[in-house]
């Protein structure tokens, strides 16, 4: 019975020893022989070093999934977020992989530890979740992370430009980056033309959930109302913090920005099109609303920025029809119609969805 007794207090000894080793595995670091490892800073300033051409990537921003899949890389991830499953502009294929978490976050590490990743991608976003024990925890499995931040419209081919390093794409990479940049110098050479009378006073309100959120001046789509040659009104600071999104009552609005010559509002992913129209209806029959000069002038236009087919208006490689778009809004004049630039745009880079 004794002899017994100790072979059964081994086995589970063994046992509780190997489930310890399960839980803080880490991933290989060695290369394999089509591999370099080389160092790169990302968009928080961090030295990472990674082995490339990345195999296995674990990416939790839908933003940097459409980059990745414009560099004809999909089939280089093997986890993604759950809010893929609603982008219009990612490929069923990739929409299939392993869902690993939602909003920035890993719901099961044990899942991403399941599928070997050699890199994760994520936002450098402090306010919507623990950074620091994400990296902590991602270290400590030895899995390098890549952070990306979508503070600026020039970070876009930046990003594009550092992916493509990453995943062997440099190539693909060059040739977006060529095509933004193009894109950026016609709405450039557009916006000098327009007489500084003739500039116009932007903001934007994005309806979510009942409540109106205006679109802050540190925004990418505030930026581009300013490289389009418009005046962005909204820039707001709480003790030192600029959030891109300011909740506020329909009142403080028509008090702050009686002024606005344009009102865009915008569609969310959880804002759809018909509500925003509710609205832009309210705003046009409403004599409150009506004290904005743009209202009462009917300079009210509703614009697509959810993850729809035919929204061009997030901080991704979208943005190169984007700026299109809001130069159009603001400057019907100024600027030509959008669409061409888009189907341009879808069958250069994604073109699935042509």
């Amino acid at each position: 019975m004794r002899l017994k007794s100790l072979i059964l207090v081994g086995i589970l000894l063994l046992s509780v020893i190997s489930a310890g080793c399960i839980g803080s595995s880490k991933t290989s670091t060695t290369p394999t022989p089509h591999q370099k490892e080389i160092t790169v800073k990302d968009f928080a300033g961090r030295s990472v070093t990674v082995k490339v051409p990345v195999q296995r990537a674990v990416i939790l921003s839908t933003s940097a999934l459409e980059m990745v899949q414009l560099l004809n890389a999909s089939n280089q991830v093997v986890g993604i977020p759950v809010e893929a499953k609603g982008d219009a502009f990612l490929t069923q294929a990739l929409k299939n992989k392993t869902v690993v978490g939602k909003r920035l976050k890993v719901d099961d590490w044990e899942k991403v530890l399941a599928l070997k990743p050699d890199l994760i991608v994520n936002l450098y976003l402090k306010k919507f979740y623990d950074v620091d024990e994400f990296l902590n925890r991602s270290a400590s499995y030895g899995i390098p992370v890549i952070m990306l931040r979508e503070d600026k419209l020039e970070d876009i081919p930046k990003a594009v430009s550092l992916l493509g390093k990453l995943f062997g794409k440099e190539k693909e990479a060059k040739a977006f980056e060529d095509y933004f940049n193009e894109q950026v110098n016609e709405v450039k050479a557009r916006a000098s033309k327009i007489p500084a009378e003739k500039r116009k006073k932007v903001i934007m309100i994005q309806p979510i959930m009942g409540k109106l959120y205006l679109v802050n001046g540190n925004d990418v789509l505030a930026q581009a109302v300013r490289l389009v040659g418009g005046d962005y009104l909204v820039n707001i600071t709480f003790n030192g913090y600029t959030p891109v999104r300011v909740p506020m009552d329909r009142e403080k609005i028509i008090a702050s920005y009686k002024n606005a010559d344009v009102i865009i509002l915008l569609t969310s992913s959880v804002t759809p099109y018909e509500k925003v129209e509710e609205l832009k209806k309210e705003m046009l029959s409403d004599d409150a609303w009506r004290q904005i000069k743009a209202v009462r002038e009917g300079n009210v236009v509703i614009l697509r920025a959810d993850m729809g087919k035919d929204s061009f208006l997030r901080w991704s490689p979208r943005m190169a029809v984007g700026i299109w778009v809001i130069g159009k809004a603001v400057y019907p004049n100024y600027y030509p119609n959008w669409e061409g630039k888009a189907k341009e745009f879808v069958q250069t880079f994604y073109p699935f969805l042509s």
